[in-house]
């Protein structure tokens, strides 16, 4: 592959300060320290997001687009006109700003960028790579957000249309690609291949920890449990608090990092119980959210048990990275369990609703604090092998 190539990245969830650099960008400074343009074009999904601006962030040119205030409504009609006029007006941006371009790489839901590959490919004979994180209408048939069977069939279509827009596309597990390929069966099994999840891979130096704890105001002789994340119907997260609960009074504290639509009704419901050991954190900065987590004993995941799509949660690199061991409650069909125990072999899961079972194997870390040590060491090893956004970026651009 010759350097300096032209790729545009193309995301709805990008960083425009590096202390809170999330996964696109990673990526994207992967890709400029080879030697390529990186322009990254992103799409303010959210009422909250920044305006549209174009600017040099890190080296990186990315083109911000918002639309107008009257479309960030919540409603169905919102939603369906933001899908629709997202990449209308993207196109008219990316004319302006992006004069050549090799490689476009997009990433899910895909209905938020209907057309686009499709659009890069006739204008710059761009190739296109697809990282499929989620399948958008089986993700919120899930959860109950779309029960029209009618709705479902028309963004299910609208889906494996854009699935098979693309040259190539990316899923992080072996279940995952076989969810592709049960679900959309129009999609050319010869395109796709498994792109774990990614990171940038740095030493982690040692931390004072009652220095931290005492900071955030954690107990400094407890053990911590954190969970670090988004608090929304997707994590089912009334499973980490039933478990809080069989602790109460104990020396075992639960943290969560975050925010989210759960957020408030989880802190009432914290209230209501009496459940002194639980504490919320709204915000860290991407850099010192490391050492709050790095002061913690164990790593929490949480997925609803409505969940049908098999996934490899992103929060799970956090815990990797700082040797924590991992404790998830999960969905049934997931692979990420089996993926965790037997593969990475960094902690354990049980399915989600099961508490007794979930406190059994939070038993077994609190008491052997030598097992901690191996499962995290595991996890950091797993991480630096195989979880690196280099590995990443060179699937990705084995296109070129």
């Amino acid at each position: 592959m010759k350097s300096n190539k032209d790729i545009v990245l193309l995301t709805t969830k990008y960083a425009d300060d590096k202390k809170d650099a999330w996964l696109t960008n990673e990526l994207a400074y992967s890709l400029s320290e080879e030697g390529h343009n990186v322009s990254v074009v992103v799409f303010s999904w959210l009422k909250n997001e920044p305006v549209s601006f174009t600017r040099m962030i890190d080296g990186i040119k990315v083109v911000r687009v918002k639309l107008p205030a009257i479309f960030y409504n919540t409603g169905v009609v919102g939603t369906a006109l933001k899908i629709f006029l997202f990449p209308f007006l993207a196109r008219h941006e990316v004319q302006k700003q992006v004069s050549k371009c090799d490689l476009l790489i997009a990433n899910t839901p895909c209905v938020t960028i209907l057309g686009m590959s499709g659009y890069f490919r006739k204008r710059y004979s761009a190739k296109s790579f697809l990282v499929l994180w989620d399948f958008f209408p089986y993700y919120l048939k899930d959860l109950g957000a779309i029960r029209n069977k009618l709705f479902f069939g028309f963004f299910r279509y609208l889906e494996q249309r854009m699935y098979k827009s693309f040259d190539r596309i990316g899923c992080m597990t072996e279940g995952n690609a076989q969810f592709l390929f049960d679900n959309f069966p129009a999609v050319d099994k010869g395109c796709v291949e498994i792109l774990p999840l990614w990171a940038k891979i740095k030493k982690v130096d040692p931390i004072d920890k009652s220095e931290i704890r005492f900071k955030y105001g954690l107990p400094l002789d407890s053990f911590i449990a954190v969970y670090g994340g988004a608090m929304s119907i997707v994590q089912e997260l009334d499973n980490i608090l039933d478990l809080a609960a069989l602790y109460s009074g104990s020396d075992v504290t639960f943290l969560f990092i975050g925010k989210g639509t759960e957020k408030e009704r989880l802190e009432q419901s914290v209230l209501a119980h009496g459940l002194n050991n639980v504490k919320f954190i709204d915000y860290v900065p991407r850099d010192e959210y490391q050492h709050v987590v790095q002061a913690c004993d164990v790593g929490l995941i949480s997925l609803s048990k409505k969940l049908t799509v098999p996934s490899f949660p992103s929060k799970s690199l956090d815990y990797f990275k700082v040797s924590l061991p991992v404790l998830a409650s999960l969905d049934s069909v997931t692979d990420f369990g089996d993926i965790l125990e037997n593969e990475i072999r960094a902690g354990f899961s049980v399915v989600a609703g099961d508490v007794i079972t979930l406190k059994n194997k939070l038993d077994l870390l609190i008491t052997d604090s030598e097992l901690c040590k191996v499962l995290g060491g595991n996890g950091r090893s797993y991480y630096e092998k195989y979880l690196s956004v280099e590995n990443a970026r060179s699937i990705i651009t084995s296109s070129l």
